[in-house]
């Protein structure tokens, strides 16, 4: 019989959705629990036992109990993740023994392009000047000569257009502005107005009101969004980075912000998480910041359930798992 490692929270919220799946015909399972808040790891002999192992979505503000349990799971095959996004080089001793480590594609897209999208209202728009009024209880209408570019009309370049980018463009488009992909393999059915290869992006950018950054993390996307790349944006474009930090080099986001040259930001991630207080990034001008938080909705842990329990009963009878990272 194989070992499913889980954490006790997990269990007691999908304990029951988990045992009918389990009941289906397939290959039997126990369940080895792993009490992440208490940081109390599950006995040598059970870790043994570990063939398989669902890293949920509250072992991520627990995760360092659930990351030494899984290396000390000799016999461990497959880790399922609730994430979206893994970068290629993490979990190198897990890649080193061959464990096969798959992901949540789509889990959390639907909250992060909202969440993007209450970032471009905010930038767009005149929020930012009303709640400086409100806290200096000050009556500071802002006049016509001074009044934001309408939304519609607009044009968003969209490096990615998988699960979030796609949605994020299908929300675009709703406020009537025209979106670019930028997509190594586009299709017909990509929720955008134009599609290019990945070499066409510095010229694209040359007319974009809205670059957003939604883009795996790979040796290629390292680093790539850079001085000369935001320099290729007119000046007052705005950028939201939904991919990971190191898409985009930091000192060269908050030159651009500094400069103006970029009229504001949001990032979601940061190439050092949790970001140190040192951080240039807490004061750049014009940026909003969250840490990591984007996908942050009641719905996002049955989401990524979801995907575990269908990549579950793929192992269960032998199929190719879905989602490999």
């Amino acid at each position: 019989m194989s070992g499913l490692l889980v954490s006790r929270m997990f269990l007691e919220r999908f304990g029951e959705r988990l045992r009918e799946i389990e009941a289906e015909p397939g290959r039997p399972v126990e369940h080895i629990v792993i009490d992440i808040e208490s940081g109390t790891p599950p006995l040598t002999a059970e870790l043994d036992r570990v063939e398989i192992a669902f890293f949920s979505n509250d072992a991520r503000y627990h995760r360092q109990p659930f990351i030494d349990a899984l290396d000390q799971s000799p016999n461990l095959k497959w880790l399922q993740l609730f994430s979206v996004g893994v970068d290629p080089k993490a979990y190198p001793s897990l890649r080193t023994r061959g464990v096969t480590i798959t992901n949540a594609p789509g889990a959390n897209a639907e909250a992060i392009a909202w969440t993007a999208m209450g970032a471009i209202l905010w930038l767009g728009r005149p929020f930012r000047h009303w709640a400086d009024a409100q806290g200096r209880r000050t009556w500071d209408p802002i006049h016509y000569d001074d009044a934001p570019r309408d939304l519609a009309g607009q044009t968003m370049v969209i490096l990615g257009v998988g699960q979030i980018g796609g949605r994020v463009a299908r929300h675009a488009r709703y406020l009537g502005m025209r979106v670019a992909g930028i997509h190594r393999h586009p299709t017909p059915d990509d929720p955008v107005d134009e599609s290019y290869p990945p070499s066409a992006l510095p010229t694209v950018l040359l007319r974009a009101d809205w670059f957003v950054v939604a883009c795996p993390l790979t040796d290629e996307t390292r680093g790539l969004v850079d001085a000369n790349l935001l320099a290729a944006l007119p000046r007052g474009a705005h950028l939201l980075n939904l991919a990971r930090g190191a898409v985009v080099v930091e000192p060269a986001l908050i030159e651009a912000l500094r400069t103006g040259h970029l009229g504001g930001a949001y990032v979601d991630v940061a190439s050092q998480e949790p970001l140190p207080s040192e951080s240039a990034l807490w004061d750049a001008p014009n940026l909003i910041l969250s840490p990591h938080n984007a996908a942050i909705s009641a719905s996002y842990p049955a989401a990524s359930a979801e995907r575990f329990f269908a990549n579950f009963r793929r192992w269960r009878r032998d199929e190719p798992l879905e989602g490999l990272a």
